[in-house]
């Protein structure tokens, strides 16, 4: 339960309303055992209250009855509190972790666990602990009663119960194979569905809309079946532990009806024991059932708790002190597989370096570490002689603009997606920028200029419009460290070299990394670094490269 406890730690939110909700519905259960104990008492004594008293206790419990079941609805509002407060909290979480974390399947998973598991989380914290809790109270007043009144007979009980309830986890570890299963599968669905509307367009263009179709009917068919398979786990440990509590009954009747006979238990004991064993199986019954979903419950807390202590990133931390770059020994893995390995690299201040080399060779997946985006295996990554963690996040982002290939826009004006990069540029510096990036032209066509709509994540614009939005947002932000990965490969010639001049001009004294496939585009740059299988194999300028390096030789002359 540690990891239960942490999630309503982690919230930040008061868990006292929850708790005392909690004592409220487990004293609301115990409040009908009232006339129970004296229904017991009379058979036992043949003795009886008066009447004004027995009117007396009857008020009382009556009170302490309506008062505790106030009191118990606390435990709902208490725990929706709580559950608000977590979800609040995990996307801070994500928020604060590697941004690789939420691309791919971490996406799908984080998805799931935000929406199903904490949903899950949520309902049964709310509804399933304070039932669980009040069924718990009476089978323990009721087996306390049957020891009071036959030692042997409450020994015997406790012994049924107890082999009963070990019996539970075994027969369920089925359930939590089928669990996992179900799990897996659900994530697997979630990111093959991503994938699915994500590609859809291009599938629609060329009539194959099957091609993803059909694997993401066959997983929603497998999600269907493990999901009949874990009801089916869950249901056959829940109804033999049930049959196996409910023969509980006859076998301390028989060994009492034994006893009665040979003097060591009065009829009215026997029959006490009868009452107070019926009144404690019924609730441990239901009890059996909350079990399984108790276990959904452990699960989806293991997963959540797992996504609230996965790495995160720093956000506050010290500026840095120039705009050199360091890597030093850096590895990354992705999915099991070596990105980059053992990479050292120096970057001085001002200088511009442009990173080549064959398709999959790491070359952009070296300016995601950089920008932070990956939590490296080994090594360290410096800006201005500080890592990353001690510049944390805003520093880092306020020392560094990244042009990517994957443009992400917003369902906003033009003039929104642009000043996100700068909330306080002048109206000046923003029409430079959209001069420099070229996009007077898309300014021209939308109706309302820089204030016209863009529609979902960009989808009025081109491929090539939304890169030099890209360029633009770059541009604005004006930082000392830019990255440019592939920043011309959607632009015409001529927007390319107009493109090009402005980089040139505004990145002048700054420090550059480019990745690019148009080696004519970095003859210029201060050096050329040369990278083949995750490894930085050469490095040096053009001229050098041409004359020294086969790969680069052969990447020139592929690019005539």
């Amino acid at each position: 339960m540690t990891k239960v406890q942490f999630l309503l730690a982690h919230s930040g939110a008061s868990q006292r309303q929850f708790w005392l909700g909690i004592v409220g519905r487990m004293g609301a259960d115990l409040v009908p055992m009232v006339p129970w104990l004296m229904l017991f008492g009379y058979v036992l004594s043949g003795h009886t209250l008066s009447g004004p008293a027995l009117v007396a206790v009857a008020a009382v419990a009556l009170a302490a009855q309506w008062w505790l079941g106030l009191t118990a609805r606390q435990s709902f509002t208490g725990a929706y509190q709580l559950s608000h407060n977590l979800r609040r909290q995990l996307l801070l979480d994500i928020r604060r972790q590697p941004l690789a974390a939420l691309t791919g399947k971490g996406l799908g998973e984080r998805i799931r666990l935000m929406t199903s598991d904490l949903k899950q989380f949520e309902d049964i914290l709310s509804h399933l602990v304070a039932e669980a809790a009040g069924a718990v109270v009476v089978p323990l007043a009721m087996a306390i009663v049957v020891w009071l009144v036959s030692p042997a007979l409450g020994a015997l009980l406790t012994a049924s119960l107890m082999v009963n309830l070990m019996l539970l986890p075994v027969l369920e570890r089925r359930f939590m194979a089928a669990a996992a299963t179900s799990h897996r599968h659900g994530i697997e669905g979630a990111n093959e569905l991503l994938e699915f509307i994500e590609g859809l367009p291009t599938l629609k263009a060329f009539g194959r809309t099957e091609r993803l179709a059909a694997p993401l009917q066959q997983r929603l068919c497998q999600i269907r079946d493990a999901g009949l398979d874990l009801e089916w786990a869950a249901g056959t440990g829940v109804m033999l532990v049930t049959c196996l509590l409910e023969l509980t009954l006859p076998l301390v009747m028989v060994v009492g009806g034994v006893l009665l006979a040979g003097d060591a238990l009065t009829p009215e004991a026997w029959l006490v024991v009868a009452a107070a064993t019926v009144a404690c199986i019924r609730p441990l019954a239901s009890l059996t059932i909350f079990a399984a979903l108790i276990r959904f419950f452990l699960s989806a807390t293991a997963r959540l708790h797992g996504l609230a202590t996965a790495p995160r990133q720093p956000q506050q931390g010290q500026a840095p002190q120039g705009t050199d770059l360091a890597l030093e020994g850096v590895t990354l893995s992705l999915d099991g597989q070596p990105v980059l390995r053992d990479i050292n690299l120096t970057v001085e201040a001002g200088e511009h370096l442009a990173l080549v080399g064959p398709s999959g060779a790491g070359k952009s997946s070296l300016l995601h570490v950089i920008a932070g985006f990956h939590a490296i295996d080994h090594g360290e990554v410096r800006l201005g002689g500080l890592t990353l963690a001690r510049l944390g996040t805003d520093q880092l982002y306020r020392n560094l603009s990244y042009v990517t290939q994957d443009v992400q826009l917003f369902a906003g004006s033009l003039r929104d997606n642009l000043m996100i990069a700068n909330p306080q540029a002048s109206a000046s510096a923003l029409a430079q920028a959209v001069a420099d990036a070229g996009l007077d032209e898309v300014v021209a066509r939308l109706p309302e200029g820089l204030d016209g709509m863009l529609g979902e994540n960009g989808q009025t614009l081109s491929g090539g419009e939304r890169q030099r939005v890209s360029i633009a947002r770059a541009l604005l932000r004006d930082a000392p460290v830019v990255l440019l990965d592939e920043v011309t490969s959607a632009l015409d010639q001529r927007r390319q070299e107009a493109v090009l001049r402005a980089i040139r001009r505004l990145c002048e004294g700054k420090t550059v990394i480019t990745v690019a496939h148009r080696l004519d585009t970095i003859v210029d740059v201060d050096r050329i670094c040369v990278l083949e299988q995750g490894r930085l194999v050469q490095q040096g300028r053009h001229t050098d490269l041409l004359a020294d390096s086969a790969t680069y030789q052969a990447l020139w002359q592929a690019a005539d």
